[in-house]
């Protein structure tokens, strides 16, 4: 991953990640995905982005230390629309953004 992510896409997966960490939890399971390349721009530098709708059904957040599950808000969206962003460097498609947002699928 680090070497196809830009810096800022890195670090607002890797600030998430912490925040789990300090709060003692890991997560068990796995999202399904299947994205999609829905916009191709050509260009100087070319952009690319990919959608999908992620389904985290069977991912499960789990306290470290009990080894239970963490209840959640019921407003969480268990399947939600995520956007990449990508810009070509060189033979490399690199993620420029990420976002997870707060749309249903």
């Amino acid at each position: 991953m680090k070497k196809t992510t830009t810096l800022r896409a890195l670090f607002d997966i890797e600030t998430d990640l912490m925040t789990m960490r300090k709060a003692g939890q890991v997560t068990t399971g796995k999202p399904v995905i299947h994205p999609k390349v829905t916009k191709v721009a050509p260009g100087k530098i070319r952009t690319a982005t990919v959608t999908d709708c992620v389904d985290t059904t069977n991912w499960t957040l789990i306290d470290k230390v009990s080894k239970k599950a963490v209840p959640l808000p019921t407003t969480r969206l268990i399947k939600y629309v995520s956007t990449a962003t990508l810009e070509k460097w060189g033979k490399t498609w690199m993620v420029t953004k990420f976002t997870a947002q707060d749309q249903s699928c």
